[in-house]
Protein backbone atom coordinates (compact mmCIF):
# COMPACT_ATOMS: atom_id res chain seq x y z
CA UNK A 1 0.00 0.00 0.00
CA UNK A 2 2.46 2.53 1.05
CA UNK A 3 4.87 1.56 -2.43
CA UNK A 4 1.88 2.06 -3.91
CA UNK A 5 1.20 5.49 -2.33
CA UNK A 6 4.81 6.74 -3.19
CA UNK A 7 4.77 5.51 -6.81
CA UNK A 8 1.40 7.55 -7.40
CA UNK A 9 3.15 10.76 -5.96
CA UNK A 10 6.09 10.43 -8.31
CA UNK A 11 3.97 9.69 -10.93
CA UNK A 12 1.81 12.95 -10.57
CA UNK A 13 4.86 15.23 -9.48
CA UNK A 14 6.96 14.14 -13.10
CA UNK A 15 3.49 14.82 -14.74
CA UNK A 16 3.13 18.20 -13.19
CA UNK A 17 7.04 18.71 -14.48
CA UNK A 18 6.41 17.30 -17.75
CA UNK A 19 3.12 19.09 -18.77
CA UNK A 20 3.39 22.14 -17.56
CA UNK A 21 3.83 22.60 -14.25
CA UNK A 22 6.05 24.44 -12.73
CA UNK A 23 8.33 24.10 -9.44
CA UNK A 24 7.91 26.80 -6.90
CA UNK A 25 10.52 28.22 -5.22
CA UNK A 26 10.47 30.07 -2.15
CA UNK A 27 10.51 33.41 -2.31
CA UNK A 28 13.79 35.45 -1.19
CA UNK A 29 14.67 38.38 -0.17
CA UNK A 30 13.64 41.65 -2.21
CA UNK A 31 17.01 43.16 -4.19
CA UNK A 32 19.57 44.93 -2.57
CA UNK A 33 18.11 48.91 -2.44
CA UNK A 34 20.46 51.47 -3.55
CA UNK A 35 22.58 54.06 -1.24
CA UNK A 36 19.28 56.45 -1.24
CA UNK A 37 17.24 53.68 1.39
CA UNK A 38 20.71 53.23 3.61
CA UNK A 39 20.47 54.33 7.36
CA UNK A 40 23.00 52.66 9.08
CA UNK A 41 26.32 51.09 8.54
CA UNK A 42 28.27 49.17 10.68
CA UNK A 43 32.25 47.64 10.39
CA UNK A 44 33.06 45.18 12.81
CA UNK A 45 36.70 43.69 12.45
CA UNK A 46 36.34 40.97 14.92
CA UNK A 47 33.39 38.92 13.12
CA UNK A 48 35.04 39.88 10.05
CA UNK A 49 31.51 41.44 8.66
CA UNK A 50 30.14 44.84 7.27
CA UNK A 51 26.58 45.82 7.70
CA UNK A 52 24.33 48.06 6.27
CA UNK A 53 20.89 48.56 7.20
CA UNK A 54 18.00 50.06 5.22
CA UNK A 55 14.47 51.31 4.88
CA UNK A 56 12.55 50.13 1.85
CA UNK A 57 10.21 53.11 2.33
CA UNK A 58 12.49 55.88 3.37
CA UNK A 59 10.89 56.41 6.40
CA UNK A 60 13.72 55.63 8.90
CA UNK A 61 12.60 51.95 9.89
CA UNK A 62 15.38 49.72 9.24
CA UNK A 63 13.29 46.54 7.30
CA UNK A 64 16.31 45.35 5.51
CA UNK A 65 19.65 44.28 6.36
CA UNK A 66 22.72 43.01 4.63
CA UNK A 67 26.18 41.56 5.85
CA UNK A 68 29.48 41.28 3.41
CA UNK A 69 32.64 39.31 4.11
CA UNK A 70 35.20 41.15 4.73
CA UNK A 71 38.79 40.62 3.14
CA UNK A 72 41.12 42.78 3.86
CA UNK A 73 41.22 45.31 6.89
CA UNK A 74 44.08 48.09 7.01
CA UNK A 75 44.24 51.55 8.38
CA UNK A 76 44.98 54.63 6.45
CA UNK A 77 47.11 57.49 7.57
CA UNK A 78 44.37 58.41 10.02
CA UNK A 79 44.00 55.48 11.32
CA UNK A 80 40.86 55.21 10.07
CA UNK A 81 39.70 51.12 9.40
CA UNK A 82 39.58 50.97 5.49
CA UNK A 83 38.03 47.47 4.15
CA UNK A 84 37.84 45.09 1.22
CA UNK A 85 34.87 43.02 1.11
CA UNK A 86 33.05 40.76 -1.01
CA UNK A 87 31.49 42.08 -3.75
CA UNK A 88 27.66 40.78 -2.54
CA UNK A 89 26.43 40.20 1.06
CA UNK A 90 27.18 36.71 2.47
CA UNK A 91 23.59 36.95 4.69
CA UNK A 92 20.46 38.94 4.21
CA UNK A 93 17.51 40.04 6.65
CA UNK A 94 13.93 41.22 5.61
CA UNK A 95 11.50 42.16 8.08
CA UNK A 96 8.49 42.21 5.34
CA UNK A 97 5.86 43.14 7.83
CA UNK A 98 7.87 45.46 9.72
CA UNK A 99 7.01 43.75 13.21
CA UNK A 100 10.39 42.90 14.07
CA UNK A 101 10.41 39.49 13.09
CA UNK A 102 13.21 38.99 10.91
CA UNK A 103 13.68 36.24 7.94
CA UNK A 104 17.44 35.36 7.36
CA UNK A 105 18.64 34.40 4.55
CA UNK A 106 22.32 33.22 3.18
CA UNK A 107 24.36 33.38 0.08
CA UNK A 108 26.64 30.40 0.30
CA UNK A 109 28.47 31.44 -3.63
CA UNK A 110 28.72 34.61 -2.23
CA UNK A 111 27.75 35.64 -5.89
CA UNK A 112 24.57 37.89 -5.85
CA UNK A 113 22.40 35.39 -8.02
CA UNK A 114 19.21 35.23 -6.51
CA UNK A 115 18.76 31.59 -7.07
CA UNK A 116 21.28 30.82 -4.42
CA UNK A 117 20.08 33.16 -1.77
CA UNK A 118 18.41 30.76 0.26
CA UNK A 119 16.46 30.64 3.69
CA UNK A 120 19.10 30.29 6.87
CA UNK A 121 18.30 27.29 8.83
CA UNK A 122 18.89 27.35 12.28
CA UNK A 123 19.41 23.92 13.72
CA UNK A 124 18.31 22.94 17.76
CA UNK A 125 20.18 21.10 19.74
CA UNK A 126 17.18 18.45 19.05
CA UNK A 127 17.82 18.17 15.46
CA UNK A 128 21.45 17.80 15.98
CA UNK A 129 20.83 14.51 18.61
CA UNK A 130 18.59 13.12 15.90
CA UNK A 131 21.67 13.02 13.08
CA UNK A 132 23.99 12.02 15.61
CA UNK A 133 24.73 8.38 14.92
CA UNK A 134 25.41 7.29 18.23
Amino acid sequence: MKQTLHIQAIVIGLALVLFGGEVVKAEGPPLEPEKAYLVNEDLNIITGLYTREYSLRQDGIVDYKTARQIIISEYNEYWNSVVETKEFPLFYWHDAKRNGEWTMYVDQQVEGCTCDIVPYEVRTKEAIAQDAPF
